[in-house]
């Protein structure tokens, strides 16, 4: 069985909501939250460079830079480990220049670390309470996101989060720690980013430069080979129509082994798919034969008015015995 998800792939940025907690917790939870965020609305234009470690196979190093006016008008590099991508968002449309046919999980969930933790009007705390980590009184505050509890830690007296804690179906236990809190604009925002995933750090971002900058129009030409996803209004998703079942493999319907394997991946103006990336892992032998068999799925291509654009969506594919 598979279950199509229709919807830009945006990792790791909870929205707040539940019940039962102190004004001052949640006026203190709001402030904190929107310093988390780099791309905060009255912010000036600014010049961001950051160097950070990725754990894939190996620990690879890289670099990211972003030349930020607003949320539709940016140029974003990223280099690392031969990888390398630029994005430019020009008013509705996204440009994407890569030189693999994919992104790196890891560096998209690298790039949604600078959003932070979300801030969402009138949102409510579930619990809260106090401990002390290295000598400091730290608020800890239980919120619900759908159905997924996050812990969110906060220094009450520097109103910085210091920690964001949760557990990400099926197995995966997901934290996100803030530090090296500086000032821009108004606002404190942290200078160290680390996300740590079942114990292992595997991403530990660094900005080593945030100033104000303008951004320069002639910055903004797409290369020839980008890649454009428009974000326009009314936008027509993507409609399957070509799209095979992966076969059950016999070493996991032998023993009676079910799962599901969730899947992302961009479908092009041509109604094919590219950048398929497993984000959801259920055994080696669904994982592959889903995999090798995504490749070969027909869509009617997404539709701005009458031109087809590039649209990133997420598939669930499930393994079951009946």
């Amino acid at each position: 069985m598979k279950k199509f998800l229709l919807s830009s792939l945006l990792l790791l940025v909870p929205h707040l909501a539940s019940a039962g907690a102190t004004p001052d917790a949640e006026q203190i939870l709001s402030e904190a939250a929107r310093g988390t965020n780099v791309f905060v609305a009255d912010t000036a234009p600014f010049l961001l460079e950051s160097s950070f470690n990725v754990q894939v196979q190996v620990p690879t190093e890289g670099h990211l830079t972003i030349r930020w006016a607003s949320n539709n008008r940016f140029v974003r590099h990223v280099d690392t480990g031969g990888f390398q991508q630029t994005e430019i968002r020009k008013g509705e449309s996204l440009f994407t220049s890569r030189n693999l046919p994919f992104t790196p999980l890891r560096v998209t969930e690298l790039i949604s670390l600078l959003s932070g933790v979300s801030d969402s009007a009138g949102m409510k705390i579930k619990k809260q309470r106090t401990r002390q980590e290295h000598g400091v009184d730290v608020t800890c505050l239980e919120v619900q996101l759908e159905k997924r509890s996050h812990e969110i830690c906060i220094n009450p007296q520097s109103r910085e989060v210091l920690s964001d804690d949760w557990k990400e179906p099926p197995d995966e236990h997901r934290r996100i720690e803030f530090s090296d809190y500086a000032e821009f604009h108004g606002h404190r925002s942290p200078r160290r980013i680390v996300l740590i995933v079942n114990g292992s750090r595997v991403i530990d971002l660094r900005i080593t430069k945030l100033e104000t900058a303008s951004l320069d129009d002639a910055l903004l030409v797409p290369p020839p080979d980008a890649i454009e996803r428009r974000k326009c209004e009314g936008i027509k998703h993507p409609i399957p129509l070509k799209t095979p079942d992966p076969a059950y493999p016999k070493s996991a319907s032998g023993n009676k082994i079910m799962g599901d394997t969730m899947v992302s991946m961009t479908v092009l103006p041509d109604g094919s798919v590219e950048n398929i990336q497993l984000i959801g892992r259920s055994t080696h032998a669904m994982d592959d034969v889903t995999l090798q068999t995504l490749k070969k799925w027909q869509f009617k291509p997404a539709m701005c008015g009458s031109d087809p654009v590039a649209f990133d969506i997420e598939v669930e594919v499930s393994f079951r015995l009946y």
